[in-house]
């Protein structure tokens, strides 16, 4: 395995750890107790996330409808020549008004296109040996001891934020919180009671989760 694993980007592309994923983490998880917190994918949060987006473009779609008939009203009736700064400033509104549309509308292929390759299966384990990640070609078992930090980190585009998990000197695993079955808050309470305090989930860089 190379020196950094990193986690999907949420593709599902084939080699994607989803049955054979839940086989692996159950091949690595400890058989003396059976404890502990599986956090599966889920594209629920991704699908809302997906409908708010097109609500919000079918309203700015309509507004910006209103906002260049008025545009061209204006235009019409006062016939600004191309040279004065009254005939830019209608250009510039809608220009704003047509890209504000397109950037709505590109928000929601990419949110859509995001809860289509969501993965099934686990994504992690977390109990009182460590941790089992869902890496590929197989899960792999991190102990508390190899664990340096796990912590959220800002991701501006689609689908947002994302679970980094750091180990040994540079080993890493990540995954988009938004998809995941378990809120941020959930998975910081399990990393805190399975490694006794030890670790948390440090949201100190983020944002925005959703």
């Amino acid at each position: 395995m190379s020196a950094e694993t990193v986690g999907p980007v949420v593709p599902g592309t084939p080699d994607h750890p989803g049955i054979a994923g839940e086989a692996a983490l159950n091949a690595q998880a400890p058989s003396s107790d059976g404890m502990g917190m599986l956090v599966s994918y889920s594209p629920i949060a991704i699908a809302q996330r997906a409908g708010g987006i097109r609500k919000n473009l079918d309203r700015t779609t309509i507004m910006g409808v209103i906002s260049l008939i008025i545009t061209v009203a204006l235009y019409l009736y006062f016939k600004p020549e191309t040279t004065s700064v009254f005939f830019w400033l209608l250009i510039a509104s809608a220009a704003y008004t047509v890209a504000n549309i397109i950037v709505k509308f590109v928000q929601l292929k990419r949110a859509r296109k995001s809860t289509a390759q969501v993965p099934l299966g686990p994504a992690f384990q977390i109990d009182d040996h460590g941790l089992v990640l869902s890496t590929r070609p197989e899960g792999e078992r991190i102990d508390w001891e190899q664990v340096t930090s796990i912590k959220g980190t800002n991701k501006i585009v689609n689908p947002g934020p994302r679970l980094e998990i750091h180990w040994d000197e540079n080993r890493s695993w990540s995954v988009p919180i938004i998809v995941l079955d378990a809120s941020p808050s959930a998975v910081d309470s399990a990393l805190r009671a399975f490694s006794l305090g030890r670790f948390g989930l440090d949201l100190s860089s983020v944002d925005d989760i959703w």
